[in-house]
């Protein structure tokens, strides 16, 4: 016995300490001294409780370059990870499942985007952002050469390349995809059109409709010459092989001076992104003369797309905007690489790609553009099933260079609300709603996009034709006929991907909008009172309710007879009482989604394929037509087209109940009590390594049961399936709430931690406070940061020796 103790004894210390051993090569490095080439003076970083670096500088370039090497040092595999999705040379690093991810990617044109925006960059003189992000680019390069780089180089058997400002342009480019929602749903709402027939489009909210919530305009008095304001008082399952999360949508609200307690501008955040890790969000805080930011900034991204100084705060959610349409176009017969149009012949731009695949032979491939853009039948399934005819993507995006870095250079170092909006004009793509708060009571929301004039016939959800000129759009709206509101007499502005309402021209410009729930629960609370502080504004932020649901679920129950439920009558008891909260100890979004699923399933999978049903769950036509479909009882999607017979509502209804109380009764067993909604719902954050087991328990970080939900506030989303496990796949990337009363008192959290290394202690410190809705500060008083730092780097220029 005593010899096996002692064998244990010294496994345990072999054990403890390899991984010491391991652990002191790979881990981020919080204390100690540095030099660095470029720097003109001394900078330091403090970092505090969580991980986050305060920076103090003698000077902007300084701040920058050491923003660079702290930040690569957390998160330089999500860089390598991101330029490689936007440059399209995943399977370099990953392998040959990711060539089709490449082609996708290349295909649409991300990286000759970023190429041509890269030599329009080269041609600027040196510009305050231009030299900023130089000075970034210098200290993420600095770490590559001569830090410690993360384990997951040495698992791959890769070492990094240097970094580059196309790399920033391809991450940015990729971000700019976002969630691909016009790829996801005009080829199935063409299939649908052609297919089936405008009947079974019609119960389909292609467009908004009118029980939805719009966002209210508010346009400022300008200055006639400046025009500036007057100052006042199936892809699916190629895009799920993306080793880095797509933006998705999110909430922020504004609450002027006269709703608050303090009398001052209350501002909140929670953008919306795919869950991963590490998280999307890397937070900094710069202090150097003249300037003082709290950001929230993407990897290899210099510049805090979201953050607040003390005096402006500038949030982001997704506008949902529509600007990709797809044109079918239709070949010269006489020649393949040719196409008609208006009467004449086009050639197709035609050229050939090499993609290096990690120890596999390159693979070639072609990519044709017509006049309308890249053709993407052989890199979009769901387009090549529907047509041989190409079918060429016209996407904002890619029209023109972006001006993103100097955007959010400007947004980060405006002086007021003016500055702010003359930034969110240089925005072309994609579609970003910017909030806006600031010290001297001013609150606003932009729509920040290149909006396209349409013909008025043209519905842009379709394929429209190729052949002509006549479905091209005629000409861009001018930015200051853009959805926006300016100090709204309602004393606030809110925006959570849902529809702006008509435009001062008389638009109603189409996109892939949500409904508006969260719109008009937030909207409904904010108007509910004029005393609102940073701590009682956390219980909206953190709600979990659903107006709509409730209704759904009673739609459904009344379908059916009360005998239907069998020996579950507590199930229809708890349908009935629903109130749309998705309580963890709930029985009913347990088995309301179970219902819903196969409730859809009866009536739609038929008519579409299996395929394009899931396709359908995971595009915004579900989330917003769903009511619709299941309470209208002459819909043509109740019949099987597969029988002789035909279904109706009531059966279709009542056969997914029975199915859906057989299987939970398998899943969860006879108890209800056993169906509560924790039982139901998975919360993973992975890691582009963890899917390959055994490292998923190593890279990935597991969190506690969340109240996942379908538009509520506190969206965690999940796919509807017929499982009735629902693994929450996205939802808040942070919370920020800051009241202007007292800017260092502001408050955020991160869904995992600050830090992408395995061996930091903040890679997911913060895992269990965001699944539990709890907050942490954002500091940025000196003395606070400076007394007790968790680490403190000195860095120092350069000696030539």
């Amino acid at each position: 016995m005593k010899k096996l103790l002692f064998v244990l004894v010294i496994i345990f210390f072999l054990l403890f300490g390899s991984y010491q051993v391991v652990k002191y090569k790979f881990a981020p490095e919080y204390n100690g001294t540095k030099e660095l080439n470029g720097l003109k003076s001394e900078s330091e970083v403090y970092f505090d409780d969580f991980g986050i670096p305060h920076i103090y500088a003698e000077n902007e370039t300084d701040a920058y370059l050491t923003l660079g090497f702290v930040h690569a040092q957390d998160r330089l595999f999500q860089m390598e990870m991101m330029r490689r999705v936007g440059s399209g040379t995943l399977a370099e690093l990953l392998g040959e499942d990711l060539v089709d991810v490449d082609k996708f990617f290349r295909t649409l044109g991300i990286p000759k985007h970023a190429t041509w925006s890269t030599e329009e960059w080269n041609k600027e003189g040196n510009t305050a952002w231009k030299i900023a992000t130089e000075a970034y680019i210098n200290g993420v390069n600095q770490f590559i050469q001569n830090g410690k780089l993360p384990i997951e180089y040495s698992l791959l058997g890769e070492k990094p390349r240097e970094f580059t400002i196309n790399d920033v342009h391809s991450i940015i480019g990729y971000m700019s995809f976002t969630f691909a929602m016009a790829m996801k749903t005009d080829p199935l709402v063409t299939k649908i059109s052609r297919q089936l027939g405008p009947q079974y489009l019609d119960i389909l909210s292609i467009h908004t409709l009118a029980e939805h919530h719009v966002i209210p305009n508010n346009y400022p008095k300008r200055d006639p010459e400046s025009k500036e304001i007057m100052p006042v008082e199936s892809l699916t399952a190629l895009l799920e092989k993306l080793p880095v999360p797509l933006l998705e949508g999110s909430n922020s609200w504004v609450i002027g001076p006269n709703r608050t307690a303090s009398g001052e501008v209350l501002f909140l955040n929670d953008t919306h992104i795919g869950f991963a890790q590490p998280s999307v969000w890397y937070e900094a805080h710069m202090e150097y003369p003249g300037f003082s930011f709290y950001g929230n900034h993407l990897a290899g991204v210099p510049f805090g797309l979201v953050g607040h100084t003390r005096e402006h705060s500038i949030g982001l959610t997704m506008f949902e905007n529509d600007d990709q349409d797809f044109f079918e176009e239709k070949l010269d017969p006489t020649n393949p690489n040719q196409t008609v149009y208006n009467d004449t012949i086009k050639p197709l731009i035609i050229r050939k790609e090499k993609i290096n695949v990690k120890d596999k032979n390159p693979v070639e491939f072609e990519i044709k553009e017509s006049i309308h853009g890249p053709i993407m039948n052989e890199v979009i399934p769901e387009i090549g099933r529907l047509t041989t005819n190409p079918v060429a993507s016209w996407w904002v995006y890619i029209l023109e260079p972006t001006k993103a870095l100097e955007a959010i250079y400007r947004m980060n170092h405006a002086k007021n609300i003016q500055e702010v909006e003359s930034a969110v004009r240089l925005i072309h793509a994609p579609g970003l709603n910017v909030m806006y708060g600031d010290k001297t009571g001013n609150i606003a929301w932009w729509a920040a996009a290149k909006l396209p004039v349409r013909p008025s016939h043209v519905n842009s959800k379709l394929f429209l034709d190729g052949t002509s000129s006549i479905d091209e759009p005629t000409a861009w709206m001018p930015f200051e006929e853009n959805p926006m509101s300016v100090n709204p007499a309602s004393g606030f502005v809110a925006s959570a991907n849902n529809q702006p309402d008509t435009l001062s021209n008389g638009t109603f410009f189409p996109g892939y909008y949500y409904p508006g729930d969260r719109w008009n629960r937030i909207a409904k609370t904010i108007s509910s009172r004029n005393d609102w502080t940073q701590e009682n504004i956390k219980d909206l932020q953190l709600e979990t309710v659903n107006e709509t649901h409730p209704i759904n679920a009673k739609s459904l129950t009344k379908a059916v007879k009360d005998t239907d439920f069998g020996e579950f009558g507590a199930v229809r008891e708890a349908l009935s009482n629903w109130d749309g909260n998705h309580d963890l100890d709930n029985i009913a979004p347990t088995v309301y989604y179970k219902w819903l699923y196969h409730t859809l399933e009866g009536m739609m999978a038929d008519e579409l394929g299996e395929a394009d049903f899931q396709n359908f769950l995971r595009t915004f036509l579900y989330t917003r037509s769903v009511q619709n479909l299941i309470q209208t009882a002459n819909s043509p999607w109740w019949d099987d087209i597969n029988t002789d017979k035909i279904e109706h509502r009531e059966e279709v209804i009542q056969n997914a109940l029975v199915k859906t109380l057989s299987e939970l009764k398998d899943q969860f067993g006879n108890n209800t009590e056993k169906w509560k909604w924790k039982n139901a719902v998975v919360l993973e954050h992975p890691h582009p390594l963890g899917a390959k087991k055994p490292l998923d328990r190593f890279f990935n970080v597991k969190a506690p049961a969340v109240s996942a939900n379908e538009e509520s506030i506190n969206k965690l989303a999940f796919d509807l399936n017929g499982d009735g496990i629902y693994h929450v796949k996205s939802g808040p990337a942070m919370r920020i709430i800051l009241d202007f009363a007292n800017v260092e008192s502001s408050e955020s959290v991160l869904p995992t931690g600050q830090s992408g290394n395995l061996f930091s202690p903040y890679y997911s410190d913060q895992a269990e406070l965001f699944a539990t809705g709890r907050y942490r500060p954002q500091l940025m008083n000196e003395s606070q940061i400076k007394n007790k730092p968790k680490g403190n780097m000195l860095f120092t220029p350069k000696q030539i020796r």
